[in-house]
């Protein structure tokens, strides 16, 4: 309990402060993009406005997602973290698709140079990559997904912000069409990474079967020679509860054995699951062989 307490409270304080440096961020580029009348500057101003959304939610379901379970939710609320990201990658997506409609419909537009602009715009870009570094070591101390998903995030931010000010600088210099064309590059780097982000969401979302990835035949077959009135091992289904993984199986056992060491054998031999592959709950199915 104390440590899902002091986790949510070490993710929500990284939250609130890229939250803080996102907003900063967008202003910036607003009205740098309102000045120099740049629309790939706009886009990625748009860009920056999502992930002070983003932060928002994320701090709401961490909050939610670190509850223990109760009676509503009795294996405990960590998909509320993977709806966040969930949440996300929706957000991009519509993101990405309103910078396409804006570069097509603002083709042409002349850009204007701010050499005050350039180095306010150089400066968020080191800014931007400084937090993302951190955001990542904070993912990792705390072992945190949502915080990863959203430093790999931060980190496409400063290569949109590349393609950014490249943009802009060559518009400026006379060549308007190439505005239009980052705007577009923008829009693909946020596209990718909303695909990538519902990739990691919806197999947790929707129970794919991860039994795959837990453990291979191989390394089952190895604890099953330690249990000789286990014969067979079958129906294995596997799931992810947020950062919890929780196995269903059946067990073919001697059919000599009576209730009490049947079911004395199956809780030993769960227990050596979870101990062998940290597995959060194994839910065990008995059958004489």
């Amino acid at each position: 309990m104390d440590d899902r307490a002091s986790k949510s409270r070490g993710v929500t304080r990284v939250l609130l402060i890229e939250g803080s440096v996102n907003l900063l961020m967008s202003l910036v580029k607003l009205v740098i993009g309102l000045i120099t009348q740049s629309s790939v500057i706009l886009a990625d101003a748009l860009h920056s406005l999502t992930d002070l959304a983003n932060n928002f939610i994320a701090i709401v379901a961490i909050r939610i997602s670190h509850k223990p379970p109760d009676h509503t939710h009795p294996y405990g609320h960590q998909k509320f973290e993977y709806v966040a990201i969930f949440i996300l990658a929706v957000l991009l997506s519509v993101v990405a698709f309103e910078l396409v409609t804006y570069a097509i419909d603002n083709h042409g537009q002349v850009v204007e140079q701010s050499y005050t602009g350039l180095v306010i715009l150089i400066l968020a870009i080191v800014v931007n990559f400084a937090l993302s570094r951190w955001e990542h070591s904070q993912a990792q101390k705390l072992q945190s997904k949502l915080l990863a998903a959203d430093a790999q995030h931060t980190f496409s931010d400063v290569l949109t912000s590349v393609a950014v000010l490249i943009g802009w600088q060559l518009s400026a210099l006379g060549y308007y069409w190439l505005d239009t064309v980052f705007c577009l590059l923008v829009a693909g780097f946020v596209g990718k990474l909303a695909w990538e982000l519902f990739q990691q969401a919806l197999p947790v979302l929707t129970d794919a079967d991860v039994t795959a990835e837990q453990f291979s035949s191989a390394e089952l077959k190895v604890i099953l020679a330690e249990f000789p009135d286990i014969k067979n091992v079958t129906d294995i289904r596997s799931r992810a509860m947020g950062e919890q993984i929780i196995c269903d199986l059946t067990l073919l056992i001697n059919p000599q054995l009576s209730l009490t060491a049947a079911h004395e054998l199956s809780h030993a031999f769960e227990d050596r699951l979870k101990q062998e592959f940290d597995l959060y709950d194994v839910i065990i199915h008995i059958e004489p062989a």
